[in-house]
């Protein structure tokens, strides 16, 4: 053993070296050779390694260990890992394993395979009686789960598990896919008692689970019961009468499997009461009390509900065991690529790749496809400019793709207006004309036009594919037309979408709840929606284009009404926050239980999720020390301008008089005026209007009185990097450049869909973002240009990432917690959108406009467990979004459904 002492910043990089080997070991060998070893290796490259981690093991005997690599929450106290590796040869992962290999790239099979790892490491051990564990999995949409949670069968098949339970959501048609999709890629239909595992289903494509359902074939040693369930009060009660037939004394050396997919939806209780339980959560309690040794896995890519379930309810269903986030597969389109989650602008003002890809849809025209209130009578749909172009962009799109791969391929459209099953009805006659209408007179001159309008964008997209000219698409339009079908999908119709392999489908899909829940529209080109909601999961899983699209990334194209594209990108910084959060919390060894995901509200707009399943949560930390706010809506109304305008140069004047009239000039013509009170900006706030809540002089003043009474403020005046900015002169002697920033055009936004108080006769706009990723370090970055930092400050600024937010924020509050930054701009009334833009038009505004930034100081006294709660906004002019869904699966017509009614 060395006597060198290891350094704590060097350690986790031991520790990450030691848990690669161990990992790599640990399947070569049994535990403690892999975990002599592993240490032997760390420390031969980390001298002082093993001491400093047998120390480390003293510290945290009790909380989780980190033995795999990966972005995972584990139980606190949770017995020792107890799997040792998948099998190789013979078994369902290497039958499955061969299978997926023949579909899908290298890259994507190791990702499934290690990521099944990671989670069956944190299952419960099957060979141990009275073992339990939950645990959630955190996908994408549209990204590929069920071939993940087919990996984590087919292994945990092999490692003991003998009774599999999928609930597969809570409609027949995703139960019928989910249990087709399992019988083709697990060979369920191979029921052979010689192989490996003897599958034993009790459900079919088109039967749910009965009430008398039997497990006689677990008396062979290899067989395996496997059931494919929707959430249907009745046919949970149906699995929990199947586990209650097998002895007790049997039944605990059966260990259960549940896969819950699309978990957040019907699984958390939605009663409001602590003494209230749901009927669906219920019966879901009733059966997960019925397995004495087995694992619950819920999967979904919109885990708002499963993270608000009350940890304290032993009998709920909160991941206590472990949490896993998925990596993003290669070639998947997600919230990432869609929007701009960075919040930062730039002169350039790149738009986010969804607007390039996305047209509005009028509001007379919404008001012709939706209908309003409860009487339907006088609901009359028509195809309006935007759907026929919509339906028109689908068939040439189709087409394009057809040429690209030289095949007919599954092409998808989805309409989703509304969850009124007598409206979808309406809706397909009026298509199903328009569409014999084309076949039989197809005019080329409004195809064309048609073609001319979206061919020019997507191009971030095409990579490699070729363009093809008119005439050679023209002709390909002609021979689909004729093809193309119209589908009902919801929870009424009997005609629904099916995609077999042997017969592609050309199909518009027209649904409600149905089409927004697990279901995949295969080769999903055109999406068309105005079904707006104000929960969070809800609208992420609306959001159907997410997905592998290739050959055609390019070609896709979606119509939505004004508002729902800001609510999109809310959602997508949603995502990559929570993403980010348990990451950090895998990092600090924290367990689900201690796990507090903070979840950013959007108030006045958007609920999380539906207010039965928040009842016991308190939402959102209100913490604001050290984070950046910044003004993105403008009112160009001639005296408000003016106003602005007035009380920024207030500002200017009373920073000149604090600092005896001496400023700092950075290199890029900013301005730096030093050491404001925190009167002096509450003060200037009384005068400034803006829409952000924590920027009130009320909220500002609450705020720095409890939590940053020493605070001290720069005042940052920002000079436009354009030269064609004209000069302006905030005070004699101290002028900048006007900044150009660009509005979103006004389809692409909705002034009546923002929560906050309008002033009167306002002229708003939206400009989306306004700071800059250098603006966060503006203050920093004129000290140091004029060599005011000290020494250390200076070069841990060298070495800082800018573009890091977290990095900066680590940066301020390490050399300057007690400081806030004001950054002030005054934007150009002239700003011009870039040529390419096809999101943002001119400013045109009377007077320039003054926007701006605020970095909060740190708040070294203010609670990590002070929370605010989501502001809960009735929508009257739609009914819930959770009422309207369940409405569509009232009616189960699977098998013996007579009986299951």
């Amino acid at each position: 053993m060395t006597d060198v002492k290891l350094s704590e910043e060097e350690f986790p990089d031991a520790m990450a070296i030691f848990e690669a080997y161990f990992q790599a070991l640990s399947k070569m060998s049994n535990r403690d050779v892999a975990l002599q070893q592993a240490t032997a290796q760390a420390e031969s490259m980390f001298p002082g390694f093993e001491e400093r981690r047998r120390e480390y093991e003293l510290q945290k005997r009790d909380q989780m260990q980190h033995l795999r690599m990966g972005k995972m929450l584990k139980k606190e106290g949770a017995e020792e890992t107890w799997y040792s590796g998948a099998r190789t040869t013979r078994g369902a992962w290497p039958d499955y394993r061969k299978k997926i290999a023949e579909k899908l790239p290298d890259a994507a099979v190791q990702a499934i395979d290690d990521t099944t790892e990671a989670t069956i490491y944190r299952m419960a051990n099957p060979k141990r009686p009275g073992s339990q564990r939950k645990g959630l999995v955190l996908g994408y949409v549209q990204s590929g789960k069920t071939a993940n949670f087919q990996a984590l069968i087919a292994k945990s098949v092999d490692a003991g598990y003998r009774i599999v339970i999928v609930l597969a959501g809570m409609y027949s048609n995703l139960r019928a896919q989910t249990q087709t999709r399992l019988e083709d890629d697990l060979d369920l239909a191979v029921m052979d008692p010689m192989k490996t595992v003897y599958w034993d289903p009790k459900t079919d494509e088109t039967h749910d689970i009965a009430a008398n359902a039997t497990a006689t074939s677990l008396n062979t040693a290899n067989g395996v019961v496997v059931m494919v369930v929707k959430k249907h009060e009745k046919r949970l009660k149906n699995i929990e009468k199947f586990l209650q037939r097998i002895p007790k004394d049997q039944l605990s050396r059966y260990p259960v499997l549940i896969i819950d997919d699309e978990s957040d939806q019907a699984t958390p209780n939605t009663e409001s009461g602590r003494d209230q339980i749901s009927t669906i959560n219920q019966r879901l309690r009733d059966i997960w009390k019925s397995v004495p040794t087995g694992s619950y896995v819920a999967y979904t890519a919109t885990p708002f509900a499963n993270l608000l379930i009350s940890p304290a309810e032993e009998n709920d269903f909160y991941p206590d065991d472990f949490i896993v986030s998925l990596p993003k597969p290669v070639g998947y389109l997600g919230a990432d690529e869609f929007f701009d989650t960075s919040e930062v602008s730039d002169e350039a003002e790149g738009d986010e790749l969804i607007h390039d890809l996305s047209i509005g849809i009028p509001d007379n025209e919404a008001s012709v496809l939706v209908p309003r209130g409860r009487n339907i009578e006088n609901y009359d749909p028509e195809i309006t400019d935007t759907l026929g172009q919509a339906i028109r962009w689908f068939v040439i799109a189709t087409a394009i793709r057809e040429l690209r791969t030289g095949k007919i391929n599954h092409s998808s459209m989805l309409l989703h207006t509304t969850h009124r099953v007598q409206a979808h009805e309406q809706q397909k006659e009026v298509i199903d004309d328009f569409l014999r209408e084309l076949a039989r007179n197809a005019d080329e001159t409004t195809m064309r036009a048609v073609f001319e309008s979206q061919e020019g964008k997507g191009k971030a997209l095409r990579g490699d594919e070729r363009n093809y000219s008119w005439s050679e698409v023209w002709d390909r339009v002609l021979d689909i037309l004729p093809s193309i079908t119209v589908k009902i999908d919801n929870g009424r119709s009997t005609d629904r979408l099916v995609y077999p392999d042997d017969e592609p489908q050309r199909v518009i899909a027209i649904g409600g709840g149905t089409l927004s829940r697990g279901l995949t529209l295969e080769g999903l080109v055109v999406s068309y929606f105005l079904r707006s909601s104000n929960a969070y999961d809800t609208l992420l899983q609306m959001g159907r284009w997410f997905g592998f699209r290739p050959h055609y990334g390019d070609l896709v194209r979606v119509w939505v009404g004004p508002g729902l594209l800001d609510d999109y990108r809310h959602l997508a910084r949603v995502e990559r926050q929570i993403r980010a959060e348990i990451a950090q919390m895998a990092k600090e060894n924290l367990a689900p239980r201690e796990f507090a995901p903070k979840i950013l509200t959007h108030p006045g707009r958007l609920e999380i999720t539906s207010r039965g399943k928040m009842a016991d949560a308190t939402l959102v930390h209100a913490g604001i020390g050290g984070t950046r706010r910044q003004t993105i809506y403008l009112n160009k109304e001639h005296d408000a301008a003016v106003q602005q305008l007035d009380a920024a140069r207030g500002l200017v004047v009373r920073a000149a008089e604090r600092s005896a009239g001496s400023f700092l000039k950075g290199t890029n013509g900013n301005i730096l005026y030093r050491r404001l009170r925190n009167e002096d900006v509450v003060e200037f706030l009384r005068g400034f209007w803006t829409a952000d809540p924590w920027m009130q002089p009320e909220a500002m003043e609450r705020w720095l009185g409890e939590y940053a009474r020493c605070a001290e403020w720069d005042l940052v005046l920002v000079s436009g990097s354009s030269q064609n900015g004209r000069v302006h002169e905030w005070k004699p002697g101290v002028s900048v450049r006007t900044t150009r920033r660009a509005r979103l055009m006004d389809g692409k936004w909705s002034p009546e869909k923002t929560s906050f108080d309008r002033p009167s006769n306002a002229d708003l706009v939206n400009i989306r973002a306004l700071m800059s990723s250098g603006d966060y370090t503006a203050d920093i970055r004129i000290r140091y240009e004029n060599d005011k930092l000290d020494i250390q400050c200076a070069e841990a600024f060298e070495r800082l990432d800018k573009d890091d937010v977290g990095a900066v924020k680590e940066f301020r509050n390490r050399f300057e917690p007690d400081l806030g930054v004001l950054v002030v701009y005054l934007i150009d009334k002239d700003s011009k959108a870039a040529p390419s833009s096809k999101a943002r038009t001119s400013m045109d505004s009377e007077d320039d406009l003054v926007g701006l930034g605020m970095v909060f100081p740190h708040a070294g006294a203010e609670d990590p467990n002070e929370y605010i709660s989501a502001l809960i906004v009735q929508n009257d002019a739609e009914e819930s979004d959770e009422l309207a869904d369940n409405d569509e699966i009232v009616v189960d017509r699977e098998g013996d459904f007579e009986e299951a009614e």
